[in-house]
């Protein structure tokens, strides 16, 4: 493999040059790309079609006075709240008068004194966590989706009660309940649901963005039902938050909700005993990341909004129309995210801000991509490697003789080829067995 090729794939995916390096000597193989019987494989690798749509800036840029009127009151709250109130701060006051000065007393007082300087209890952390989460719902989905956003976490908070189960290891009873009494104190504006004024206030109430989601969502599917195709779309969104709140807005807007089927797949939390207050949306969910996969491929939903879950490790044959809500991180997340649009005719649409602040990224990796696919498919500079690497192989190679034929399939490929998969069969049992 020339320099060229090896170094821009691993630039491709985001390794650095030795990492790329190891990882093909520690499997015994190179990377390189397919040189025969490349019109067969192309025939089943379909290259999506790369889309951009503008949407406008956000009218509340999260800064001023927030449309969401529980929203305003979830701020209120806590710019109320005095960390010296925090039963952890109080129980960590306690013990420090009880110990004698000594190692065991310095390092609490460490730990405290961190905490309330950077107000990291686990109730203040999670109410401004809350807090966030529910300002950039607001920003970028619309004041509908903020103000249930925020009725839903109060509801499920307050129906776990002070049990908690997820959050036993992280917190004590007294703090939970220090919790629910600063939630108790937001005043929600309940959101209409059903077929009343329901869907009227999801489109009233909901952002350019959202808007452009959806046109970008029914055109596609116009489109793939007019190619007598079934439409499977993906939306990758950053935030887990929001990925249950646009569901939601999905779900309910008069222009989608009699037309998609919506699931929702979210990643998995780290460490048990480090979980945030936060993870109490997980309950959101309607059903569990297997359940939902299996109504994607059956057909009962035909869209899913995911976090980056679904941009790796997760087999999607189905799909034909990929959206980025957030523009990806980085290079990998781009190829990642676009690859799971396999369908003949399948999309891969980026949505940007009128600010186009991320335009530059999307062009340097659309560039990068081009770069990368030209060299794949420059065939005079593959043989070339391959004359350089043995010249009397590729000779052999290149004989129509030189074949192996599996009579059950029928299937032909090079001899070469058979005779040194046998070699390396042989060579790794030969490892296994030592």
């Amino acid at each position: 493999m020339s320099k060229s090729i090896a170094d821009g794939w691993r630039e491709l995916n985001g390794l650095p040059v030795f990492v790329g390096r190891q990882i093909e000597r520690n499997l015994d193989a190179t990377v390189c790309a397919p040189l025969r019987f490349r019109s067969e494989l192309e025939g089943f690798v379909h290259r999506p079609l790369f889309k951009h749509i503008i949407y406008a800036e956000p009218t509340y840029p999260l800064v001023g006075t927030p449309p969401s009127s529980s929203l305003r009151s979830l701020k209120d709250v806590v710019a109320s709240l005095n960390i010296e109130e925090d039963p952890w701060v109080i129980d960590r006051r306690a013990t420090l008068r009880r110990l004698e000065p000594g190692p065991d007393r310095n390092r609490i007082d460490q730990r405290l004194s961190r905490a309330i300087d950077k107000h990291d209890t686990f109730a203040h952390k999670g109410l401004r966590d809350f807090e966030r989460a529910a300002e950039e719902i607001c920003s970028y989905l619309g004041a509908w989706a903020a103000d249930w956003y925020i009725q839903q976490v109060c509801e499920q908070a307050m129906r776990a009660g002070d049990l908690f189960p997820e959050f036993s290891f992280s917190s004590s009873e007294s703090e939970r309940n220090y919790l629910l009494k600063n939630l108790a104190r937001i005043e929600i504006t309940p959101v209409p649901d059903g077929d009343g004024d329901g869907p009227a206030d999801v489109l009233r109430r909901t952002s350019d963005k959202v808007n452009k989601l959806v046109d970008v969502l029914l055109g596609e599917k116009a489109f793939f039902e007019g190619h007598k195709m079934e439409y499977r779309g993906l939306v990758f969104v950053t935030r887990r938050d929001a990925v249950l709140a646009l569901t939601a807005v999905l779900a309910r807007h008069p222009r989608t909700a009699h037309v998609l089927n919506v699931g929702s797949l979210l990643g998995e939390s780290g460490n048990s005993r480090r979980r945030a207050f936060l993870d109490i949306t997980r309950r959101l969910l309607r059903q569990p990341a297997n359940e939902t996969l299996d109504a994607f491929r059956i057909g009962d939903l035909n869209l899913i909004v995911a976090t980056a879950v679904a941009e790796e490790g997760l087999d999607i044959q189905a799909c034909c129309n990929v959206v980025r809500w957030d523009p990806p991180a980085n290079m990998v997340s781009w190829t990642q995210s676009r690859g799971r649009a396999r369908q003949e005719r399948s999309s891969f649409v980026v949505m940007l801000s009128d600010s186009l602040a991320f335009a530059a990224d999307v062009r340097k990796w659309a560039a990068l991509e081009h770069k990368m696919t030209a060299l794949y498919n420059t065939n005079q500079e593959l043989r070339a490697l391959m004359a350089d690497d043995d010249e009397n192989q590729l000779e052999d190679d290149e004989d129509d003789s030189l074949r192996f034929t599996i009579e059950a399939t029928g299937y032909v490929f090079p001899l070469l080829i058979f005779l040194s998969t046998c070699e390396l069969t042989k060579k790794n049992t030969t490892l296994a067995q030592s």
